[in-house]
Parts: C-alpha cells; structure tokens; sequence
C-alpha cells in the first residue's frame, strides 16, 4: 500500500466546511490544504497486530474527550470506545452512543434521491426550476442552468451557505426552535458563484439543502419519512434518525469547540439538537455508518445495479477518483475506498469501506476544535489504515 497520506487528505476534502474562521461569538463558557507527503510502506514478513484499543486510549486528551472506533474485516473485527462522552459528568463513552455524522450522512440524501429516480419520481437531469419556487429561484444566480444531479455532485458552481458569516449566528440562536433547510438557504440567496454550472467544481453545502427541498415537492412530505422507509429501515439501522425531525427516536453524546479567538471549550449539543440540515442528515452510531457503507457496496437485495452505478457516477477528480452523488470512490493501491467524513461543531466523523478488503472503518470524536481534533482523527485513521492495508 502506498501513499497513505494522500488518500487521508482525499477522505478530508469531502468534510463539511462549516467552520467559519472570523466569527467571534459572545457565548457563555462551559470550560486550505497541505501537500500530501509520500509514505513509504516496507511490507512486513510476519503480521503485526495493533492494539487498537491501546490507540484509542493514548488519543484521548485535555482537547480530546472521547472516541469511538469500528475496524471490520473478515480477518478481524474491533469495536472499542475511550475517553467521556460529556465532560462536566465524566461519563464514559460507549460503542453504542450516538452523534450527529454531519456530511458523513450525505451519501445517505444522494441515495435517495438516485432511488426515486430509478422510480420514476424525478429525473436528476433535469433542472431545479422543475421543482423549485420562483421566488428561490430568482435568488440563485443560473438556477435555470442547474441540474439536481449537479446540486448533489457539487459541480452547480452554487454558494455554500456555510461560509456566510450569519449562519453561525442563527446556528447558535433560540436553540430550542426546530431549524429546516429552508430556514438556512437563505444565507445562499442572492450570492455570487463559483462558475457556471458543469464548468467546475467545488464542495457546496447549498446543493443538499436545495435537494432536500426537492425532494419533499416531489414526495408531498418531508423526505426524511422517505428515508427511514427505503433506507433506514430495509437495512435495520435501528441507532440512525434524522437529526431535529426525528428528534423523538434517540439522543445522542455532548461535542466540545472551541470558537475563534476563544480559550475556552463550549459544549455545543444544544445548538445542534433542533438542527435538521439536509446536508447534515443524521445522527447515528458507528455501527450504522458502517452497515449503510457496505450495504450500498456489497448488498445486491438493498439496492440494483443501477441505483448503484448512478449513486457512485463517474466524475473524476483531480486525485484520479471519482465523486457520485455524495459518496467519494477512489483507487488506494490495489483497493477501492469508498467514504465520506463528516465535520460540524463539536463532533468529527470518519466512514470508510474498502471493497477488496472487505473492510470497514468508521471512527467518531466530540469535538472539533481545528487544528488538533481533525489531526488526531487523521492519525487515528492513517495507523488503521496502514495496518489493515
């Protein structure tokens, strides 16, 4: 296997960005990219094992509170936790917690969307004026030029509402009312965008929550139902709900940031409980992340071949892989990686699958403090990786 650190930066690059780097927040307290360096990997004579365990519980830190990994393969199979899941009540972390996955969830939308196509419900050609209103269209420059499938591949050249300074300001406001897509497209309205649509592209929050909306117009209802019925629960992915929606079917752990120009490290479940993005889908367990994973790979029941072949597209990136509608399919070696991270404020999530291997490895941490909490997660997956591969 070579080049590992190549394909963590490749796994990092389909985060959310959502962290937004001026904003300074009056909040109380509760306590661009690197060139990827080349690794050389000697092959061993004899099988080394890693004590995963042992790495979880050196991760766990004054910046890292807990940690949650899963390491499945037909050679061995690891699910371990560390560290506290809040830490006011030191409560430990268990395999079994859940968090938000933020845009590690999107595979799960793009899914969806490829599933009522191959129905017949909509057609991820044609373009958003088909569903939209005109009202939202008039504030998205192109919009008679954007295609869904555009939306859900990021090539639509649309602005990412995570970057608009405002949002971080109504994330975090009346945490206790129930905040929809259509609450937070308007910090996408009315502004400029990156190129015109199919001419490039370039990772876009936007994108999901304009499908998301597309996908109630079709549906009648809010596509949530339409995911639970066709995915969540045809795979029994029992931990799985959809963040603030199905806010009644679970809870999930505490996650810890530290806001900019701020020492101090605030708890931010709040903000994030009434929260329902369809760019940040859901809240799950690393135990379901990884079956969702493998299942849209491996599992000819769940879904055809031609759901599978549309989800998994064929627009390549600059790093030789390709990006489908919402999933990252790049060659490591001999291997084939399929992933999708996920960052939001105060929770990091990695998912992974590896099909020669058979292989998954999903990890979760609360928090997401930059830069230490995304280096240890990328550690974290870069000493899997190279032992397993």
């Amino acid at each position: 296997m070579n080049n590992i650190n190549t394909f963590i930066s490749k796994v990092n690059k389909i985060k959310s960005v959502i962290i937004v780097t001026s904003m300074v927040l009056a909040l109380t307290a509760c306590g661009g990219g690197t060139t990827p360096k080349k690794v050389t990997v000697i092959e061993a004579t004899t099988v080394v094992t890693i004590d995963y365990q042992n790495i979880i519980n050196e991760t766990i830190s004054d910046n890292i509170p807990g940690v949650i990994l899963l390491v499945e393969s037909p050679e061995q199979s690891f699910l371990g936790s560390a560290g506290v899941e809040n830490i006011e009540r030191q409560n430990p972390m268990q395999v079994h917690h859940t968090m938000p996955t933020a845009s590690a969830g999107k595979p799960m939308i793009g899914l969806l969307a490829t599933m009522l196509a191959d129905d017949h419900l909509l057609n991820l050609d044609d373009t958003i004026d088909t569903w939209l209103s005109k009202d939202i269209l008039s504030q998205i420059p192109n919009s008679a030029e954007i295609t869904l499938r555009q939306l859900l591949n990021h090539t639509s050249g649309i602005y990412n509402y995570t970057e608009n300074e405002g949002y971080l300001d109504f994330l975090v406001a009346e945490p206790d009312k129930v905040k929809t897509d259509t609450d937070f497209l308007v910090f996408a309205l009315n502004q400029s965008v990156s190129f015109k649509p199919g001419e490039g592209s370039k990772y876009s929050n936007t994108g999901y929550l304009l499908a998301g909306l597309i996908m109630d117009q079709v549906l009648g209802i809010h596509h949530s139902t339409a995911l639970r019925e066709r995915i969540l629960v045809p795979l029994g992915m029992d931990a799985t709900y959809y963040i603030g929606i199905e806010k009644d079917k679970g809870d999930f752990i505490s996650g810890y940031h530290q806001f900019d120009d701020h020492d101090t490290t605030h708890e931010t479940k709040s903000y994030l409980e009434n929260v329902s993005e369809a760019s940040s889908p859901v809240v799950s367990s690393v135990e379901d992340m990884a079956l969702f994973l493998k299942s849209v790979v491996t599992e000819q029941s769940f879904i055809n071949d031609s759901i599978r072949n549309e989800f998994f597209g064929s627009l390549p990136n600059h790093s030789n892989g390709v990006y489908g509608l919402g999933i990252n399919v790049d060659p490591i070696g001999d291997n084939t990686a399929y992933y999708h991270a996920g960052l939001d404020y105060g929770y990091h999530t990695q998912n992974i699958y590896i099909k020669e291997k058979d292989l998954s490895i999903t990890a979760f941490i609360n928090c997401s403090t930059a830069p230490i909490c995304e280096s240890t997660m990328d550690s974290l997956i870069r000493k899997v990786v190279a032992n397993e591969l």
